[in-house]
């Protein structure tokens, strides 16, 4: 983190990290340009396991007459989707506002505005928000 004195890292976008009742903190948010190939390659494997769970309902009887259409509709919007992800976060490091632990939080969302974060240490859901001029500059 810049306040901490550590140097930010190329790429790294800063953003902030807020909590209803605490003042919001920043974080750092790594973020990944993928190659076509490589977003072909998530959009399979998001796409995959709907096909498996699609393939798997075949063989439960007067239900596979729903279950296999649905997941081979979501399997086709999943694998879209994913291929449309140019820009994922890779990392989001920062302090909870909340309980003020510092952690790398989940990723893999792609690129946007705003979303939501869960703190493992005091159970929260946090909102990450990123200003759309540094979000332009990713």
């Amino acid at each position: 983190m810049s306040e901490g004195g550590a140097a930010k890292p190329d790429g790294a976008l800063e953003t902030s990290l807020s909590v209803f009742g605490a003042k919001p903190s920043l974080a750092l948010v790594s973020v990944t340009r993928s190659s076509p190939g490589e977003r072909f390659a998530r959009a399979a494997k998001g796409a995959g396991i709907f096909w498996a769970f699609a393939a798997g309902c075949v063989f439960l009887p007067g239900l596979h007459f729903v279950l296999v259409p649905t997941f081979l509709l979501v399997d086709a919007v999943a694998g879209m989707r994913h291929l449309r992800d140019i820009e994922v976060v890779s990392r989001v490091h920062g302090a909870c506002p909340r309980c003020g632990h510092e952690q790398d939080f989940a990723t893999g969302n792609r690129l946007t505005s705003t979303w939501s974060l869960d703190c493992p240490t005091c159970h929260k859901t946090l909102t990450l928000v990123l200003s759309p001029t540094k979000a332009s500059a990713a």
